[in-house]
């Protein structure tokens, strides 16, 4: 059994939307690409700001997010580790761009902690606290992986390029 319906004046607005996505989808190429960015904050006996959230599973993470349209990511660092942990926070320079899924990249900001109580977010953060390397190394493997690559020098290391041969 087949079943048709002629298009209709009132489906033409759905139709072009329709249309539309479809090709920005086609043309949006490395431009659909997640932002993301976040606070490597520590404090005076070296321990790090960290969070567990309620969707990712049971490891750490740096706190930090989606960099919203028309956001630096510095900007997105600072707000979404003050609405993820409560802490204010002062960004000092960029030490790693995490760009080895083709499909997100993340700036990572070396911060200190100038205000603020430690108050994890209502719903999406599970827990937030200051926690030594060994801790993290011992609870969280991929994250004390990624700040094993954080230079101890004033460069920023990239992650993505291909391996040379």
């Amino acid at each position: 059994m087949r079943r048709s319906r002629r298009i209709r004046l009132h489906d033409v607005p759905r139709f072009v939307l329709r249309v539309v996505v479809e090709l920005a989808g086609l043309f949006g190429g490395r431009y659909r690409r997640t932002e993301g960015a976040h606070a490597l904050v520590t404090d005076a006996e070296g321990r790090i700001l960290v969070v567990r959230t309620t969707y990712l599973g049971p490891g750490w993470s740096l706190p930090g997010g989606r960099v919203e349209r028309g956001e630096t990511p510095h900007a997105a660092a600072i707000r979404e580790t003050r609405e993820e942990t409560g802490i204010e926070v002062r960004l000092d320079r960029l030490v790693l761009v995490d760009a080895f899924r083709p499909e997100t990249v993340s700036f990572i900001f070396t911060a200190a902690a100038v205000g603020g109580e430690l108050e994890p977010q209502f719903g999406e953060i599970a827990e937030a606290g200051w926690l030594d390397r060994a801790e993290l190394e011992r609870t969280s493997g991929p994250l004390h992986r990624l700040l094993a690559q954080i230079p101890v020098d004033d460069t920023v290391t990239y992650i993505g390029l291909p391996r040379r041969r």
